[in-house]
């Protein structure tokens, strides 16, 4: 499997299911075949027109659709990694990550100044559709499993994201991990529904195209609407969804109200991204039950490659408030510590195996932070991930207790607290700001107060209308509070208890 990469393995797969879908978008939709020959058209043109080669990393800013998902393949197949940017994030945000990660192309159309070669988003189709059947690229892709297959970029503590490369050697260990855990093969269609800036992504689109399903992907119009979705998913016969915990609140009530157990597909509903409390799934299971679909929660993070453990909801699950987390999948091992790194039952969640990455782009100092050897004090020891969330071992598996850091998970998206009040701070007359996850009628969101210098105080509408343009949507807080000036405790530190107690309490 070392010198196996993702285009060796789809290929592999499209020579037994030629003739299969493999990817659907809209009504249109392409067979194994087909994509692997567009794939290869163009990477031909890629290569040729662009000059990318082996190593080289591609941007990527197109919306959802077949054309996306061709120019995944054909970066990999050139040796290169794509880097995914939001199409629906601030322009100045993308800007940084292509400052920070220095693509020789950018595929789709972007708002601001760059030194990377551009197609626009209207011609990205050009260069697979032309051309016909005649292929242009050698049959033998370029690289090795070890290397970067794809850099998606997480929030930053200073207000900088940070770029996580992963590996095909990464990648496939995960599918090698889950293939005993999942029943899953050609007559599976997995809804495609985050967006591919987000690595639940990556999880939605190569589990089919590995195992010679169907990827359906989903309009992001259709996305903002539970109704739309819902009906997408039985009208296409989807078999697997995957789902934050909050997005299938939404989502399963729709579902719940359409379609009785004879009118869904549905064999798997995989959740992740967030914390899932066992209890909120019983609505649904007292109407489908445990077993079709099968519920399963992954815990897990970009820098270990998507899902790190698996646990399938039990009857016990539904009478509980913890959040389980379950084992770890086969080939991890997780480790927890306690303070000064001793082991316990109770503590930080250390991770290992081959699905850990090699750490973060152009930033050595927090990858020498996050990634080290445990035990420290002897060479030998495997590298292992810290996690920054605080889990306990309970009767063999793992319970998800929240994080030791500033970090939150709001809507599956991983948020750090410090790079959403770096931006809020930038905002015109706002003079200081803490950034808090409050309970809004049981559903955990953002909320955001904030002091306001000499002069007219920004009213809260006006100022999340500013923010919004500084920050991706998912990180702008859904509260906000004006106060008059801070709470402090007795060392004189802003008291965040307090203000967080008084934004829960306000309308």
């Amino acid at each position: 499997m070392n010198s196996q990469t993702l285009i060796h393995r789809f290929d592999a797969v499209a020579a037994a299911c030629g003739d299969s879908t493999a990817v659907e978008f809209d009504g249109a939709e392409l067979t194994y075949t087909e994509l692997r020959q567009a794939s290869q058209r163009m990477a031909a043109r890629l290569a040729e027109e662009f000059g990318i080669i082996n190593g080289d990393r591609v941007a990527i800013h197109l919306e959802p659709g077949l054309d996306i998902v061709v120019a995944i393949l054909a970066i990999l197949r050139c040796g290169a990694a794509y880097v995914p940017l939001d199409v629906d994030s601030p322009a100045d945000r993308n800007s940084v990550i292509v400052a920070d990660c220095k693509p020789r192309g950018i595929l789709g159309d972007v708002a601001f100044d760059h030194d990377a070669k551009r197609l626009a988003a209207s011609s990205v189709r050009d260069l697979w559709r032309s051309g016909g059947a005649a292929v242009d690229t050698p049959s033998t892709p370029e690289g090795t499993g070890a290397d970067t297959a794809y850099v998606i970029y997480t929030s930053g503590t200073t207000g900088r994201p940070k770029g996580v490369p992963v590996t095909h050697r990464n990648l496939l260990a995960l599918f090698d991990a889950t293939s005993g855990l999942f029943d899953v093969g050609p007559d599976d269609r997995w809804l495609l529904y985050h967006s591919f800036a987000f690595d639940f992504s990556v999880w939605e689109l190569w589990g089919p195209l590995l195992t010679g399903g169907r990827s359906v992907v989903l309009d992001k119009w259709d996305k903002l609407s539970p109704d739309l979705c819902a009906e997408l998913i039985t009208a296409r016969g989807i078999t697997v969804l995957s789902q934050t915990p909050t997005a299938f609140g939404i989502l399963g009530q729709e579902l719940r109200s359409r379609t009785g157990q004879d009118g869904l597909a549905l064999r798997y509903v995989v959740f992740g991204g967030e914390r899932l409390i066992g209890s909120a799934l019983l609505p649904w299971v007292e109407r489908f039950g445990l077993d079709q679909p099968r519920l399963v929660n992954m815990y897990g993070l970009t820098e270990a490659t998507v899902h790190t453990t698996f646990h399938r909801i039990t009857a016990a699950n539904l009478t509980s408030d913890a959040s389980v987390i379950g084992k770890p999948l086969p080939g991890f091992v997780c480790k927890v510590v306690a303070d000064g790194d001793a082991p316990g039952d109770h503590g930080e969640l250390l991770v290992s195996g081959p699905q850990v990455t090699g750490g973060y782009l152009n930033r050595p100092e927090l990858t020498a932070e996050r990634f080290g050897r445990y035990p420290a004090d002897r060479s030998d020891s495997p590298v292992f991930y810290r996690t920054g969330d605080v889990v306990e071992w309970r009767d063999g598996v793992l319970v998800h207790l929240g994080r030791a850091d500033n970090q939150v998970k709001i809507r599956g998206h991983r948020i750090e607290i410090g790079e959403v009040e770096v931006a809020a701070t930038a905002v015109r007359d706002v003079q200081r700001v803490c950034v808090a996850l409050v309970d809004r009628d049981g559903v955990p969101v953002l909320a955001c107060a904030y002091t306001t210098g000499s002069g007219k105080p920004i009213p809260p509408r006006e100022f999340r209308n500013e923010l919004a343009t500084r920050i991706p949507r998912y990180m702008v807080p859904d509260r906000y509070r004006l106060f008059a000036e801070f709470p402090l405790t007795v060392n004189g530190k802003v008291d965040t208890a307090v203000i967080t107690r008084e934004m829960e309490s306000s309308s």
